[in-house]
């Protein structure tokens, strides 16, 4: 049955109970229709990026770099934040409600019978805009895993892995090894691909070596340097290529901007100044601070154990002292993992319940993980809400400080719809 939808809300929410799952990794459905939408062999270079953590960084570091190459790019990325449309993005800006509801249309006729999930009629529509412009490049990133996920239906030039950590264990594993495998799964025989990955699994490996990829490996083909200038320590990109980039003036993750660095060499777009480029991206909810009249939130998704640390040491190198938190996450995860990294480093703990949010963890709940980790009662609040936080914080003597808010790409959201 075809859909009698008109506006973009509209859309949205007829796909969210469309399919009877909301995740149904597989190829077979999504990939039939694209075959009948014709998208599956694009004249752009396709350059698809899989990890647990990462990608968003350096879906973000490659427009930069490809913007000031001249090349003509679409990036899809997921999730969003406040609109559905930062999810699929030409030059680097969301598309229209119109050019969204014209390919959900379309993609609606051509699936006849078949059912698709909310995240494939989203890919299939990234394909299908992308597919309509004079596009170099098409900048994909993987939703879940890597080997099923909707993105993999079409092969790559270029495979970027970022990261690999215990994450999504009912659909990927409880091991390195098995998670590894999943996400290169991206690769396809003979395809350059990037692994920005330091310690990457046996699984990993192996499947690029028999693929006969042309593999660029961190810390074997390019490095980062921990370098000490006048008493501060800052890191330096050494690529495959014997140049050496400073990018202590980056604020995006380093491992997955060296990444971006390396696929611009494969591809021969490297701008001149890549740092100089480098250094005015950002990304939304990666160390994002925003001011306030009295005070500025520090905004971060960090929502496992491998983004927690990331972020506990990035407030380290940036030399924050003790801030207070507020964190809201899902009660899938391994919430006591996530919170330990930061013990240290947070002075006050607002939990924070997510409105309308099924999925996510109650605030007494965190906070009876906190007290486990032996953090005292009265460092302790819970609140009802991300908002109510920062007002029960910005009522506090701390409040000409920084708020840290982190926990989920659910809890940016909710302090960027009230705070942004």
């Amino acid at each position: 049955m075809v859909a009698r939808c008109h506006t973009l809300a509209e859309w949205l929410t007829w796909q969210e109970s469309h399919h009877p799952n909301a995740i149904d990794l597989g190829l077979d459905r999504v990939k039939t229709v694209a075959e009948r939408l014709g998208v599956l062999n694009p004249k752009a270079r396709i350059i698809t990026i899989a990890g647990t953590n990462g990608k968003g960084s350096c879906v973000a570091a490659l427009e930069a770099l490809l913007a000031a190459s001249g090349k003509t790019f679409g990036a899809y990325t997921s999730p969003h934040f406040l609109h559905y449309n930062e999810r699929i993005r030409l030059a680097g800006q969301p598309v229209s409600d119109a050019k969204l509801c014209e390919a959900f249309t379309r993609i609606d006729h051509a699936r006849g019978d078949i059912s698709l999930t909310y995240f494939e009629f989203g890919t299939l529509a990234a394909m299908d805009i992308f597919h309509r412009e004079p596009l170099d490049y098409w900048l994909m990133e993987i939703g879940l895993g890597g080997r099923l996920d909707a993105v993999n239906i079409i092969a790559p030039h270029v495979a970027v892995l970022t990261s690999i950590a215990i994450d999504h264990e009912a659909w990927l594993g409880h091991t390195r090894e098995q998670i590894g495998r999943e996400k290169v799964g991206i690769c396809r025989p003979g395809i350059d691909f990037v692994c920005a990955e330091p310690d990457p699994p046996h699984s990993v490996v192996a499947h690029a070596n028999a693929l006969n990829c042309n593999s660029v490996w961190l810390g074997q083909d390019y490095r980062l340097d921990d370098v000490s200038v006048n008493g501060e320590s800052q890191q330096h990109v050494v690529t495959s290529r014997a140049q050496t980039f400073n990018l202590h003036s980056v604020s995006l993750p380093k491992a997955s901007v060296a990444a971006a660095i390396e696929v611009c060499l494969l591809e021969r777009c490297l701008p001149q100044d890549p740092v100089g480029i480098l250094a005015q991206a950002t990304l939304t909810g990666r160390m994002q601070l925003v001011s306030l009249p009295r005070g500025r939130l520090l905004l971060d998704v960090a929502h496992n154990p491998a983004s927690a640390q990331l972020l506990a040491d990035e407030l380290k190198r940036k030399h924050f002292d003790a801030l207070p938190a507020t964190v809201a996450m899902m009660a899938d995860k391994d919430i006591a993992e996530i919170l330990a990294p930061l013990q240290g480093q947070v002075s006050h703990w607002y939990c924070a319940d997510l409105v309308n949010n099924a999925r996510a963890a109650k605030a007494t709940d965190i906070a009876d993980v906190l007290a486990t980790l032996g953090v005292p009662t009265s460092a302790i609040t819970c609140v009802e809400s991300v908002e109510h936080s920062v007002m029960q914080w910005q009522s506090s003597s701390e409040a000409d400080e920084c708020l840290l808010v982190f926990g989920s790409f659910f809890t940016v959201a909710a302090a960027l719809e009230h705070y942004g």
